[in-house]
């Protein structure tokens, strides 16, 4: 499978050092630690669908296998959001094992990621949970005060994030047209196609 990461200079030289580099929670800035309960729901499906984590500490390596669409698949260096303006950093084409790669939808991956919110399979379902919750006085509880059924099906509904046929227009796009994300527990140098450096704009 053919995917991009784009990364500091730093972790691809940690990489050409050791010859296999892994996630690490300390990638995570401070300041996005709420999004833990997403990090921890994407990294137990990992477990599930592509093997388990190498120990208990590794945490997921996240690359693109779609940045655009199916025809902008190589993310574009001159996008400002990748890294700190002026950072040296890395883009690697890299080469895994299909079954090595978790693949999510961008645009959902925001309600386990921020939200902690239901995905409904359609308008009418996600409109349905709502007035539920308001109906119960729960509409300005947060995930972890939710009633445990509630919560769990909210994060039920998160498979949606990784199936790439769900395209209901409420919430999402074709898989064509998807900005398509793909998790991976390790990453060799033997699996790097190629190495572009670049100066964060």
């Amino acid at each position: 499978m053919q995917l991009w990461t784009i990364q500091p200079i730093e972790w691809y030289e940690k990489l050409i050092k050791d010859g296999i580099i892994y996630g690490d929670r300390k990638n995570i800035d401070k300041d996005w630690e709420f999004a833990l309960t997403g990090y921890h729901w994407l990294m137990k499906k990992m477990d599930e669908l592509i093997g388990k984590r190498p120990f208990p500490e590794c945490y997921p390596v996240w690359s693109w296998y779609q940045y655009h669409n199916s025809k902008k698949r190589k993310p574009d260096l001159r996008n400002k959001a990748f890294l700190e303006k002026g950072k040296k950093g890395v883009r690697l084409e890299i080469n895994k094992n299909d079954h090595e790669v978790l693949l999510s939808d961008f645009m959902l991956w925001h309600f386990p990621f921020s939200y902690h919110s239901f995905i409904g399979q359609n308008e009418k379902e996600s409109l349905e949970f709502d007035q539920m919750l308001e109906n119960r006085g729960l509409s300005n509880q947060s995930f972890k005060q939710q009633p445990e059924n509630i919560q769990q099906k909210i994060i039920n509904s998160w498979d949606r994030v990784l199936d790439m046929n769900f395209d209901d227009p409420y919430h999402t796009q074709s898989k064509e047209e998807k900005s398509i994300q793909a998790t991976f527990w390790t990453l060799s140098v033997e699996e790097v196609v190629k190495a572009e450096e670049f100066i964060a704009r």
